[in-house]
């Protein structure tokens, strides 16, 4: 072996140790950071709350998981809507909704607003400052809440927490590329999150949003998120310049995928890519060590230090990520499937695709058009009717 190839399976086995360590922390990271979060949720009272539903397009199982704001063990809620249109097919199921529900007090707002990066913030501006209440709990449409859920996200709305976000991890998954978008949600997302917050740090993920109206104004309101569509992490931020801390709660956060296309699929993690890139660029240069396709590699070039055939060491090393991330599954209750290997090669594909792309890319798709990630947009409006 000469000195040249001996350096790069030096390189090749510290990039492997490093990421197998990580596999099996954020394995053990997300067993434990339900009990851990638990501990820090001291909230007792339960103060009323505006619940949010921002509308677009219509989601798998959308009326279920609509309705399921109305049906939470909660002493005091109202649900406000918002959708940029006045006709749509969502508008006309959240309708029927309300109608269903007459016990729970419902609106529908016209969001007119057309100030921010995010055509997401600008749906949020009405409800958000008309919200009737000053605790808010923002949903997107394909969340599906158990009945306790507001109660138990209640409890880690701490004095010094700002911002409540969940672990998002993905259920009812119709087909394969549902499989494939819920491998990279439920294990490479959700693992480095529940890592994350396990020893202590928060972020902001949109999937919930719950916080004080008080504590968001304060902290610049729109004008701290306007500029980004990186809403939910630009709020983490704003929240912590005014020292109020963004956690994860002890509930995950259910999702329902249905069915989906690849390049919908592919759309989204670009999106968010770009977004990490944007905004956290250290995670984002840090993500191939916490991909499995690197790994594989870096095994195969660093076996014969170790006198390992290529061949063996890399398929060792598929296996043992495989196996961590199917068992981890097992353990959480997440949907397998017995196609697991070949949803684990499409997936490791994909996530270096998009990882690769995120470098060049500036625009993305949302909701069906393409948006700049960042951009520097108009102030907000003062208030809209």
């Amino acid at each position: 072996m000469s000195a040249g190839d001996a350096l790069i399976g030096w390189i090749a086995a510290a990039f492997w140790c490093v990421s197998i360590a990580l596999l099996l922390l954020s394995v053990a990271a997300a067993l434990v950071q339900p009990w851990l979060a638990e501990r820090r949720a001291r909230r007792m009272d339960q103060p009323p709350v505006s619940i949010v539903l921002p509308l677009k397009t219509m989601e798998d199982g959308f009326d279920e998981t609509q309705e399921s704001a109305f049906t939470q063990n909660y002493p005091q809620i109202d649900v406000t809507a918002a959708a940029q249109e006045t006709a749509s097919p969502a508008l006309d199921h959240i309708r029927a909704i309300f109608a269903r529900r007459p016990e729970v007090p419902s609106r529908i707002l016209h969001s007119t607003a057309k100030f921010a990066a995010s055509p997401k913030v600008d749906n949020l501006f009405a409800p958000f400052t008309q919200a009737a209440n000053d605790t808010i709990l923002m949903k997107d449409a394909n969340v599906l809440l158990e009945p306790d859920a507001l109660a138990e996200h209640m409890r880690q709305l701490n004095d010094d927490v700002g911002l409540v976000c969940g672990i998002p991890y993905c259920d009812r998954l119709d087909n394969f590329a549902a499989q494939v978008e819920s491998a990279i949600i439920n294990n490479s997302h959700a693992r480095m999150l529940y890592l994350a917050s396990a020893l202590g740090q928060g972020h902001g993920v949109g999937k919930i949003m719950l916080f004080r109206r008080s504590d968001f104004e304060r902290a610049g309101g729109f004008s701290a998120i306007d500029h980004t569509v990186g809403e939910d992490n630009a709020m983490a931020k704003a929240m912590s310049r005014i020292g109020k801390k963004a956690v994860f709660s002890h509930r995950p956060v259910r999702q329902i995928l249905g069915r989906r296309s690849f390049i919908d699929v592919y759309q989204r993690q670009m999106r968010w890519s770009v977004i990490r890139r944007k905004e956290e660029l250290l995670s984002f240069l840090a993500e191939p060590i916490c991909q499995a396709l690197p790994a594989v590699v870096a095994a195969g070039l660093a076996a014969p230090l170790a006198g390992m055939a290529p061949a063996t060491a890399v398929v060792s090393t598929f296996g043992l990520w495989l196996g961590a991330e199917t068992l981890l599954s097992i353990a959480k209750g997440w949907q397998l499937s017995l196609a697991a290997p070949l949803v684990l090669l499409v997936r490791e594909a994909l996530v270096m695709v998009v990882w690769v792309n995120a470098w060049i890319t500036e625009e993305v798709v949302w909701a069906n058009g393409r948006v700049r990630v960042r951009a520097a947009p108009p102030s907000a409006p003062e208030q809209e009717g």
